[in-house]
């Protein structure tokens, strides 16, 4: 990871159905921030929607605070469907990320 880098992420819904994005690291601040732009795409490769995302991490009693800010942009009429599921979208990756840590 870098600014400037490339992300290409595919998010695995339940159903199985792989929703692709990419997009730019913006800003790397260890270990207090990360931004991103990332567009998920449609059937063709072409941006439903352009997404920047700030999440900051702060100690709060001796544990990790992990923050999620998301605006959305660039939206076509076909993005409906994934905007309605991004937090969603957020909440499953984070909730599994907290399991495997209490583990």
């Amino acid at each position: 990871m870098r600014a400037g880098g490339s992300i290409r992420i595919h998010m695995r819904a339940p159903d199985g159905v792989i929703y692709p994005m990419t997009g730019v690291y913006h800003e790397i601040a260890e270990p207090e921030r990360l931004v991103f732009a990332a567009s998920a795409l449609d059937d063709k490769g072409d941006p439903l929607f352009e997404q920047l995302a700030t999440i900051t991490f702060s100690e709060d009693g001796g544990k990790t605070r992990l923050t999620v800010h998301a605006s959305f942009s660039k939206v076509t009429p076909e993005a409906a469907r994934h905007l309605a599921g991004a937090e969603t979208g957020w909440n499953m990756p984070l909730d599994r990320l907290a399991e495997l840590l209490r583990d």
